[in-house]
């Protein structure tokens, strides 16, 4: 099956290989269904990225919170505080090219004030991407935890890419320490997937355990 979706990632079509329509369905600004159509008996629940739909309330999950599109508003405030912004319930500035697919709101900070977590990194082309103006920090923002007002990065290639290509700002989350992993199915928290990343055998063979406080020198490329 094939999504096809509008300008910020919402899917409006559901096809399969042959090109047969399963579902459609139209949407307003803030993500409210306006005419949906099940041609098969399928359900599709994907809304903005991110974000799935609980039916039997209507509200979308967004993994650290939940969005209500028919008010345009997440019905949370934001875990990071005024840190995404004084308004603590928005979405988005604007919901046809925003996206805001983890529930939170970024910043921008010099690259050069974030450390890593890793030593070593594989090989990559985002540089050139970034050269080229054509990476979207609203989509690829750094995941960064704060450890005694240090940055750290969970995202090593984007960060070692921005200064390879000379960037004066990223977007970065920066995400609650004791809120659970997004992509962990064992439950574990942002700071101990951290722990996990700084104790990883590839460091120690590196040069040793990163400390809790990341390393401001880039990573090797293997």
């Amino acid at each position: 099956m094939y999504f096809h979706t509008d300008l910020n990632g919402c899917p409006e079509e559901l096809t399969d290989e042959n090109g047969k329509i399963l579902w459609e369905c139209s949407f307003q600004l803030w993500g409210k269904r306006i005419h949906e159509i099940e041609h098969e008996p399928i359900k599709q629940n994907l809304r903005y990225q991110g974000q799935y739909l609980d039916r039997e309330t209507g509200l979308h999950y967004n993994t650290f919170r939940y969005y209500d599109p028919d008010i345009g508003r997440f019905t949370q405030p934001d875990p990071i505080g005024l840190l995404g912004g004084f308004n603590l319930y928005q979405y988005a500035p604007n919901g046809l090219t925003w996206v805001d697919p983890w529930g939170l709101h970024g910043e921008w900070v010099n690259p050069k004030d974030v450390n890593f977590s890793q030593r070593t990194i594989s090989a990559n082309n985002y540089a050139e991407i970034m050269k080229n103006g054509q990476w979207d920090w609203n989509r690829s923002p750094l995941n960064v935890i704060e450890v005694d007002g240090q940055l750290v990065t969970y995202d090593n290639r984007r960060l070692d890419a921005a200064l390879e290509a000379g960037l004066d700002k990223v977007k970065v989350i920066k995400v609650d320490p004791n809120a659970p992993h997004p992509n962990s199915n064992t439950g574990k928290t942002w700071w101990q997937k951290f722990q996990q990343r700084f104790n990883d055998k590839r460091n120690k063979r590196a040069g040793g355990v990163v400390p809790n406080k990341g390393l401001s020198q880039r990573p090797i490329k293997c």
